[in-house]
């Protein structure tokens, strides 16, 4: 999606995102909303299983009054769970496709085969697929299972299903969460993506609120052999016609790194959030964040729960305006927003536009 056809679809997102008014001028055109918190894995870099102590899915009725509320363009179905586990995930897929929008989710593909015929039926526009390894034995260190032939299975069980009823969606993206174990095979997961049919590949940088005492384990990577591989990545993902957010890591490297060292050598950065006018983020229980990002803290900062107060109420309400306040002075008031590396509009422009946005 071009950038002008972004902002020919989103206009109100775009005012919202430039102007940065305390009162938006629309609800936002892409939610996230979290519909399980149970997972079948135990990822080495994920604090989970601190966070939950209760894991729920989301109730099929109460997905669909948080989006009759909404209405939105685009929404992620995901948290701190795999979405697949949800019993009614495929008819939360249709009702949202049903009435426009655009749906999309992470997922560690770690499930039966017999769910991937559903999965292509319900044909969500983009599932995210953490993969994180170009090997079995890094997968198995960084994601604690030996599933890396078992997904690979599905992807292509995925691509032939496709292919056969002359289908485009699911597409597929990589999700590669960076951290010491797997940054040396980065250049090898491009290379994979290419040779699976997965033309987009999204590198992360982790969250370590609930984990800061692994983080040396996690992330002690010398900061010149990062930059040198992550431009070999670069490299190779223009070689190979492959979608990367790599130029956004190179814009921001500074502000990566510093996020990756321990925290009393921790620096903000300057970047301004434009979470609290673009987007929202839902859990579980139906209390709204200002962005994903807080699902890393327990019992993090809530602006109001919109299974019980309209969201449009709260949407512009004086929390929203408060913390819009606060973002548009450039002003972190808790330690997430601190210690975050939020997208620009220039970050978001490439997200929404090779990485996104898919019709």
């Amino acid at each position: 999606m071009s950038a002008f056809k972004i902002i020919k679809h989103y206009p109100t997102m775009a005012f919202n995102g430039f102007f940065k008014p305390y009162y938006a001028i629309s609800l936002p055109k892409h939610v996230q909303v979290e519909v399980t918190t149970f997972c079948n894995m135990n990822c080495l870099s994920c604090g989970r299983r601190d966070i939950i102590e209760k894991p729920y899915h989301m109730q099929f009725a109460e997905l669909k009054k948080i989006f009759d509320a909404i209405q939105p363009h685009n929404i992620n179905l995901s948290g701190l769970g795999e979405p697949l586990l949800n019993p009614d995930i495929f008819k939360m897929i249709a009702y949202c496709k049903s009435k426009g929008a655009v749906v999309n989710f992470p997922t560690n593909l770690n499930v039966s085969s017999k769910l991937i015929p559903k999965l292509v039926e319900a044909g969500p526009q983009q599932i995210k697929v953490s993969i994180d390894s170009a090997t079995p034995e890094t997968y198995r260190k960084v994601r604690r299972k030996n599933s890396f032939e078992k997904i690979q299975k599905n992807i292509r069980l995925i691509n032939t299903l496709k292919q056969e009823h002359n289908l485009h969606h699911p597409e597929i993206r990589f999700n590669f969460a960076l951290q010491k174990a797997n940054i040396g095979e980065l250049p090898q997961v491009l290379s994979l993506a290419s040779e699976l049919g997965v033309d987009t590949v999204y590198i992360q940088d982790l969250n370590y609120f609930s984990i800061e005492d692994k983080k040396s384990a996690l992330c002690n990577i010398d900061r010149h052999a990062l930059r040198a591989m992550l431009g070999k990545g670069a490299q190779i993902a223009r070689q190979k016609g492959i979608n990367t957010n790599l130029v956004n890591w190179k814009r921001h490297f500074s502000s990566f790194y510093n996020k990756m060292l321990p925290q009393d050598q921790f620096h903000p950065n300057s970047i301004k959030c434009l979470f609290p006018w673009v987007s929202a983020f839902i859990d579980v229980h139906g209390n709204v964040k200002p962005c994903p990002v807080f699902v890393w803290e327990k019992d993090s900062y809530s602006l109001g729960n919109c299974l019980e107060v309209p969201f449009e109420k709260m949407w512009n309400g004086s929390q929203y305006h408060e913390l819009r306040k606060a973002f548009k002075q450039n002003k972190r008031e808790c330690a997430i927003c601190e210690r975050c590396v939020p997208p620009d509009l220039f970050d978001m422009k490439l997200i929404f536009q090779k990485m996104l946005l898919r019709k």
